[in-house]
């Protein structure tokens, strides 16, 4: 990233898991806080494990994940990984359930924003009615001045918030196209979009491998 732009960053508000994010944390630890104080030990120790085991995948399947950008990069964070993507090389945007990016022919899944199961229903019947304009799986980012006009009047207020992260990450992945040059759906864009990081997110990975060792054991000593 180069100059001050690419320092701002705009994070879209998840839409899925903070409610039940918090109330799994809340559960796990009611629990764990049960099991110190009524069980045995030979109960009270893989079950308060247990519930830390759970803990962590609630927070990080449900509370960690993010949907960010800059000028430059798309960044999305998942259980397991951060993803950071040059937006110029983004191909497809789509959110249903979850939210779908694909770059560089690989596809990148987050579920930090997504629709209910109703509003999916009723985007795909939507979309399934034709129209020049309907974006449909597999679709390309439009590039069509319209359509980057369309998005810069809207707010997150006038339409559904799904689709506003739809249009927003089109008009940037559009605009850092014409920055750079590249045109749509050109080998520019593939090569650009092949040079997308994954990082693995340690610390979820290890706590995880820790306490699934730790619960073994523990039913296993005592």
């Amino acid at each position: 990233m180069s100059g001050p732009a690419a320092a701002d960053v705009q994070t879209f508000k998840p839409t899925t898991g903070k409610v039940m994010g918090i109330l799994g944390l809340a559960t796990a630890a009611f629990l764990a806080v049960m099991f110190a104080i009524s069980a045995s030990p030979g109960v009270a120790v893989p079950g308060v494990i247990a519930c830390m085991f759970a803990g962590v995948m609630v927070w990080g399947s449900m509370l960690r994940p993010s949907v960010s950008a800059t000028s430059e990069h798309l960044t999305l964070r998942t259980l397991f990984e951060t993803v950071t993507i040059p937006l110029g090389g983004i191909d497809t945007v789509l959110v249903r359930r979850y939210l779908l990016v694909r770059a560089g022919g690989t596809k990148y899944v987050c579920p930090a924003i997504g629709r209910s199961l109703r509003k999916t229903v009723r985007s795909e019947l939507k979309w399934g009615g034709g129209g020049s304009t309907m974006l449909s799986p597999g679709s390309a980012v439009g590039n069509d001045p319209s359509a980057v006009a369309a998005s810069e009047v809207k707010r997150p207020g006038d339409i559904d918030y799904a689709d506003f992260v739809e249009e927003r990450i089109k008009h940037l992945a559009a605009t850092d196209r014409a920055r750079r040059g590249i045109e749509e759906r050109s080998e520019e864009e593939y090569e650009l979009g092949r040079t997308a990081v994954r990082r693995t997110f340690w610390p979820v990975v290890v706590s995880l491998v820790v306490l699934g060792i730790a619960f073994v054991v523990a039913l296993v000593v005592l």
